[in-house]
């Protein structure tokens, strides 16, 4: 009897070491598919991806197989490769880049994790609430220092466009917090709406004929259109400041995060939540380094000067 036992123990063993072994050399056992749905195309989205697909190779090596799509500005586009990414269940988990992103794949997708970069404000999307599967890297920005910087290089400034989509949810915020400050610092402000890509030159033509100076918050329709921006705010030697870091050329200023950070940061917090166990809401949303560049061509084509007491906070390019 004794024996008995012993042999079906020791069969038991076999099978189990049998079953150890066949998952170590089937690589497709443990294989993780992630889904990456970005807003648009422009530098700071683009970097985001850049960053997430570099990091989470590195972390996962050939173990994991991404999966990209792309909805070029459109919502409708947005919603659609979210519902299409939903259906493929060989997804283990999704990376959304940019508000419109992370709020198709969130109407979408309840039990799979997401993780975001470049949404500037997860909190009033409700993508933290009790028992959420979304956490990420956000790109809000300090706006009450990003005016004072301005009025330090443009010390004569007295009104400011504002150039966004009022369909932008992250744009009306930073919009908001745009007006509050410049009302502190007593500067007139006008709104500039630009509700598609169609709207952005005519919004931009009103913008620089009657203003000193076109601020834009991190808005995904204008930064998809900000060449016909350049060209008309230039035509019209008006100076513009981008919310976001990343353009070669063109803004006076560029205030914003580090968006290929942001991108690693995304791809951290994915690796522990699908390698390490951990659920989404115990991982708090991150914030990546930001930086100040401030273009020397403009400055000088405008005649500005940078002052002393700012040149250690900024960064000439």
């Amino acid at each position: 009897m004794t024996k008995k036992i012993i042999a079906l123990l020791l069969g038991l063993i076999a099978i189990l070491a049998a079953v150890v072994l066949l998952k170590r050399n089937n690589p497709k056992e443990n294989h993780i598919t992630i889904g990456i749905l970005q807003t648009a195309s422009f530098p700071p989205l683009d970097d985001s991806a850049k960053g997430f697909i570099s990091e989470i190779k590195k972390e996962l090596g050939d173990n994991v197989t991404v999966i990209e799509q792309n909805a070029q500005g459109s919502l409708m586009q947005a919603q659609a490769i979210a519902s299409s990414f939903k259906a493929n269940k060989s997804i283990s988990g999704f990376f959304a880049i940019a508000t419109p992103a992370v709020q198709a794949l969130k109407s979408e997708v309840k039990n799979r994790p997401i993780t975001f970069a470049a949404v500037t404000d997860p909190i009033g999307l409700h993508l933290r609430e009790a028992g959420s599967n979304i956490t990420g890297a956000s790109d809000m920005a300090d706006i009450e220092k990003q005016i004072s910087i301005l009025r330090e290089i443009m010390p004569k400034l007295t009104k400011v466009a504002l150039l966004y989509n009022p369909g932008e949810t992250n744009s009306v915020l930073l919009v908001r917090l745009m007006k509050t400050t410049l009302d502190k610092y007593g500067i007139a402000y006008q709104d500039n709406g630009a509700n598609s890509q169609a709207d952005v030159a005519a919004a931009a033509q009103h913008a620089a004929q009657n203003s000193d100076l076109i601020l834009i918050p991190t808005d995904n329709t204008i930064a998809s259109a900000l060449p016909i921006v350049r060209q008309i705010a230039d035509k019209a030697n008006t100076p513009f400041v981008t919310t976001w870091t990343g353009e070669s050329e063109g803004p006076l200023m560029q205030f914003g995060v580090d968006y290929t950070q942001s991108g690693v940061q995304a791809a951290q917090l994915m690796k522990k939540i699908l390698i390490d166990g951990i659920k989404p809401m115990d991982l708090p949303v991150v914030s990546p380094s930001s930086s100040i560049l401030i273009s020397s061509k403009v400055v000088e084509r405008l005649g500005l000067v940078i002052p002393e007491s700012i040149k250690d906070s900024v960064s000439l390019m």
